[in-house]
């Protein structure tokens, strides 16, 4: 790797958001499962200030994953990545790729968040796994020493709540040391409180309510996506700190929809 691409990476990873309230924390994100380079060049061209790479939801590789963070950075966005599930594992791994955060999905209880947490700091305070001399996230070791330094200044851990159980247990979540944000996943809690498709039924509403309230005195940024009922502009006037307002699958389907409805309804005037 150049000189000239880590310079790159490293800005990306240390570059403050452009809006929101929580300094070196982005606040606007587009949402990644079609894992084409192009898409991720395109998140930092049209000014969101992060891109949320799904492994979750999305039928792909390590090195597609890879190919993707380099193209969010490159774009001059950051480039979370979503693991695939909750094993501690993926953090060192995705770390080493260089990602700017991890989000792990469905973390139901502290012990789980604190083990998630111990895998994001080497020994001796975590369990994450050194081979800093080898890796993308250091230039492949070209600057391990300054690296070492600063990794976790510039990285960001996210869990998501996501159930009834993790709702009731967010204040301590919020608490813990190296956890850096938490994310609401309103359509999963729905389904979880028995009201799925639902994240504006009054249930599902009061639970998301209620981690809000218990998480704000920890000064954690809080993240969530939109939907039809609340867009970006509602989210961050409830508190949010970073929203997820756009979708790579979710706006080319709209585009396509619209257009082909749009041709349908020209063919069928021009048939009379």
């Amino acid at each position: 790797m150049s000189r000239k691409s880590t310079t790159r990476i490293e800005k990306s990873a240390a570059s403050t958001h452009r809006g929101g309230a929580v300094k070196g924390f982005p606040s606007s994100g587009c949402w990644i499962n079609l894992f084409d380079p192009i898409v991720g060049e395109l998140v930092g061209a049209c000014d969101y200030d992060c891109a949320m790479i799904d492994m979750e939801h999305s039928a792909v590789s390590l090195e597609a994953t890879l190919t993707m963070i380099r193209a969010v950075q490159l774009s001059g966005a950051k480039a979370f990545v979503r693991a695939p599930d909750k094993d501690a594992v993926w953090i060192g791994r995705l770390m080493d790729m260089g990602a700017d955060g991890v989000m792990i999905p469905m973390v139901n209880s502290v012990e789980e968040a604190e083990a998630l947490a111990l895998a994001s700091f080497y020994a001796p305070k975590g369990t994450r796994g050194m081979a800093a001399g080898i890796v993308r996230a250091t230039g492949y070791g070209v600057h391990t020493e300054q690296y070492l330094k600063n990794h976790r200044k510039h990285f960001r851990l996210l869990i998501q709540i996501e159930t009834e159980q993790a709702v009731n247990v967010a204040a301590e979540l919020a608490s813990i040391d190296g956890i850096d944000g938490l994310f609401i996943g309103p359509y999963d809690l729905a389904g979880s409180l028995g009201h799925m498709g639902e994240p504006e039924n009054k249930v599902t509403r009061a639970a998301i309510r209620k981690i809000q309230k218990a998480v704000k005195p920890s000064g954690k940024p809080l993240a969530t996506l939109t939907n039809p009922a609340r867009n970006a502009r509602k989210l961050y006037a409830e508190g949010y700190d970073l929203v997820f307002s756009g979708s790579d699958v979710g706006m080319l389907k709209a585009a396509f929809q619209s257009d082909g409805l749009n041709n349908r309804e020209i063919n069928k005037k021009l048939s009379k």
